[in-house]
């Protein structure tokens, strides 16, 4: 796909516009957009998409973007978290979303440039790092959509097309009353990212942490946000602990509850993870 032809008109590129292809995960595509020529106050010109609140700099544009057609499947309502991330960039805490096409298959948002989880290594333990990120998420007024489980294990069964006999299938549904009681958890319910790779730290302006990759923020348990980091970070089991430990003696919370807790989204976790990939392998062989 030619990434510049398609945002030349879109974000008023000029020429000497450049893409390089970075690395991505599963599903999406990532490039990087550089235009010398043209800043991002220019953006704004003849875009209804881009208002004024977005407060766009006169710098040489950068930007990230993202390819979403591949993703077909995790039934990500694309409008709402660019709304959601425009509020996340107002407080500091994520890149400035520039603008979603129309399909909702291109999202480009302001490049960050460093990775941030050399540097932030070099002076606290990885595991401490990622449990602090999660209580500045979870400390945050902003609100979403809930995360609404059952629902999406629900699409990504119908996406996959499970039988319902199946193991994974079982194991789903004897967990969903588990899971509609941790979801009707006022005291626990907080913004959660869902997606917290150690990767998804970078480093801004002034050495500010900015945090990437928010498909899948939504309103949720705190210990579904935790539980899922340390799948996606791979950490083991004390590792994991470690960061649970850490969570509730910064938030002030019983440290035992907080682990029981954590056990039981484990298991929430690993069947939502489970389903999500027997999503994506339905969808990769249409």
């Amino acid at each position: 796909m030619d990434i510049i032809a398609t945002l030349q008109k879109a974000l008023n590129l000029s020429e000497n516009a450049e893409v390089s292809v970075h690395p991505a995960g599963a599903v999406n595509r990532v490039y990087r957009v550089q235009d010398p020529a043209n800043s991002l106050l220019s953006l704004s010109e003849g875009n209804p998409q881009i208002t004024s609140h977005q407060k766009l700099e006169d710098v040489p544009i950068d930007l990230a973007v993202k390819w979403l057609g591949d993703d077909d499947f995790s039934g990500v309502e694309r409008k709402h978290q660019f709304a959601l991330q425009q509020q996340l960039y107002q407080v500091g805490i994520a890149p400035q979303p520039i603008w979603l096409s129309d399909e909702e298959t291109i999202w480009v948002e302001q490049w960050e440039s460093h990775n941030a989880s050399d540097e932030l290594a070099s002076t606290r333990r990885p595991v401490h790092t990622l449990a602090e990120t999660l209580v500045r998420i979870h400390s945050l007024s902003i609100t979403a959509k809930p995360l609404n489980l059952i629902a999406r294990w629900q699409h990504y069964s119908d996406v996959a097309k499970l039988d319902t006999n199946s193991e994974l299938y079982l194991k789903a549904q004897a967990l969903e009353k588990s899971v509609i009681k941790s979801e009707q958890d006022d005291e626990d319910c907080v913004l959660c990212h869902n997606d917290l790779l150690i990767n998804h730290l970078l480093l801004g302006k002034e050495s500010a942490v900015k945090i990437i990759d928010w498909e899948y923020a939504a309103m949720g348990n705190r210990y579904f946000d935790l539980a899922s980091c340390c799948l996606i970070n791979k950490l083991d089991v004390n590792e994991s602990e470690e960061l649970v430990v850490h969570y509730a003696n910064v938030m002030n919370i019983d440290k035992g509850d907080a682990l029981d807790k954590f056990k039981l989204h484990s298991n929430i976790v690993h069947i939502t993870n489970d389903l999500w990939f027997a999503a994506l392998n339905a969808n990769k062989s249409n």
